[in-house]
């Protein structure tokens, strides 16, 4: 479920931004905290979740937003697309 909410997004590049591995990483570590009752989260494929982000081009921003994010509400937020201008 919270891969498919970041992975879903638009492309655009963001060189100062985290690394999809960075922003895998800090979602697996919320999603584990904010579900400890699931012990099973060790059985995420990371490989194919940080592949995924690659292909996908995640923008700088939401990289950013999302390896920052410290709960499921803020991960979802991040992945909401931005208003348009």
């Amino acid at each position: 479920m919270v891969a498919a909410m970041v992975l879903g997004a638009c492309s655009k590049s963001g060189e100062d931004a985290p690394s999809c591995a960075a922003v895998v990483d800090n979602m697996i570590a919320v999603t584990k905290q904010q579900m400890s009752n699931h012990g099973g989260m060790e059985l995420q494929n990371r490989k194919a979740m940080i592949a995924q982000c690659e292909q996908r081009q995640l923008p700088g921003e939401q990289r950013r937003c999302l390896a920052a994010a410290k709960d499921l509400a803020s991960i979802a937020t991040c992945s909401k697309p931005s208003p348009a201008k």
